[in-house]
């Protein structure tokens, strides 16, 4: 899908850097370096924003639309994680598998395992148990794995959107086809 700039977008990132470097030197010229040396930063992490958050797209699975294109992106309403390659962005390619556990889905009260390995998405031959506790859950979960690999999940949470402080768990996996037999198994509408 080809991105497009949003220029609301870019023109609130640019208005923060410049506040931020112009309040920075500021706090410089009256001798306060070490709040002029945060503001600074914070000043130029923005320009993150500006080159990639302030981009916009629709989702190639269901179309809805997304913002803030900053690394491995996931739709609110597919659940399909994407990325900018080449000033496109596309869907995850199936055999994908990150380094670490990144692919985050929401796990609620569905928490059906693919036999897959979640690490590689090869046939599953064993699984790895999994715990998280929080003020608002706790559990336990097995996570398959083949025979070759370990640690290829994590659990976590995330905010929950609308609820103030409140978390949800997620589970973290390194497959994407893994990630998406997921979907299929807790989220039939959603495939």
């Amino acid at each position: 899908m080809p991105i497009q700039r949003s220029w609301l977008r870019t023109m609130v990132w640019t208005l923060v850097m410049l506040v931020m470097l112009g309040l920075a030197g500021f706090m410089g010229y009256s001798g306060a370096y070490l709040v002029s040396g945060v503001l600074a930063l914070f000043g130029l992490l923005s320009v993150v924003g500006i080159g990639s958050g302030s981009y916009i797209t629709d989702c190639p699975v269901c179309g809805n639309q997304l913002r803030g294109l900053i690394g491995l992106k996931r739709c609110p309403r597919c659940l399909s994680y994407g990325k900018l390659s080449e000033g496109e962005y596309y869907e995850l390619q199936p055999d994908f598998v990150n380094k670490v556990p990144l692919l985050a889905l929401p796990l609620g009260d569905r928490r059906n395992m693919p036999p897959l390995c979640c690490a590689c998405g090869a046939p599953a031959a064993r699984t790895e148990r999994l715990r998280i506790i929080r003020v608002e859950f706790a559990f336990d979960l097995d996570a398959p794995h083949c025979a070759l690999h370990t640690g290829g999940a994590d659990l976590d949470s995330e905010p929950v959107a609308g609820k103030g402080k409140a978390q949800a768990p997620v589970l973290k996996v390194k497959s994407y086809a893994f990630y998406r037999a997921c979907v299929k198994a807790n989220y039939p509408c959603m495939t």
